[in-house]
């Protein structure tokens, strides 16, 4: 489903779930419960931060630890599709 035909109860529900989830990470829960109260576009705006420096931060520690990717971009798949 399309998130724009998602509802809010939809979304909730699949919220709760990784809340209740006892295998994820509690900083994943902690960002979640963090963000449920806050304005959506503040939400969205710190989404795109963190996207960004984690990743780009994420990316060069794998480099590091695992030696430069042979995919492109910084894509550090194997470059098999499916």
């Amino acid at each position: 489903m399309p998130r724009s035909e998602a509802s809010t109860k939809e979304i909730d529900e699949r919220i709760s779930w990784v809340l209740e989830h006892p295998t994820m990470s509690g900083w994943l829960k902690d960002a979640l419960n963090s963000a449920l109260d806050r304005n959506p576009i503040d939400v969205l705006n710190d989404l795109e931060i963190l996207n960004h420096l984690l990743r780009a931060r994420s990316d060069v520690l794998l480099r590091q630890t695992y030696g430069e990717a042979s995919g492109k971009d910084g894509d550090l798949s194997d470059g098999q599709t499916n």
